[in-house]
């Protein structure tokens, strides 16, 4: 690991095995966003490690619970429809005064 001065904060400099496929693929997101592959991989790599988790981790659990409950896409739709139809009637009904 080398360590080094960039833009005045410490950091190391990092090799780890990459394969060509890998890498190629890299290469093609870092030129799409118009940056060098090095400062793509910084960027990917600190948006990983620094943000919140992805709506995808955040829903895993329930996803995993209607796997679990033999719901069908047809049942969980109506059970959503149902919910938000009461949740609307819920907000809109006419408060007494």
């Amino acid at each position: 690991m080398l360590v080094g001065l960039h833009k005045g904060n410490m950091t190391r400099t990092i090799e780890a095995p990459i394969p060509e496929e890998l890498l190629r693929l890299v290469d093609e997101k870092a030129r799409s966003a118009g940056l060098e592959r090095e400062a793509y991989i910084r960027a990917v790599l600190s948006k990983d490690v620094t943000s919140g988790p992805s709506i995808s981790e955040i829903l895993a659990p329930f996803r995993d619970q209607v796997l679990s409950s033999g719901l069908s896409n047809d049942e969980l739709d109506c059970l959503f429809s149902v919910a938000r139809e009461e949740s609307y009637h819920e907000r809109n009904r006419p408060k007494n005064r």
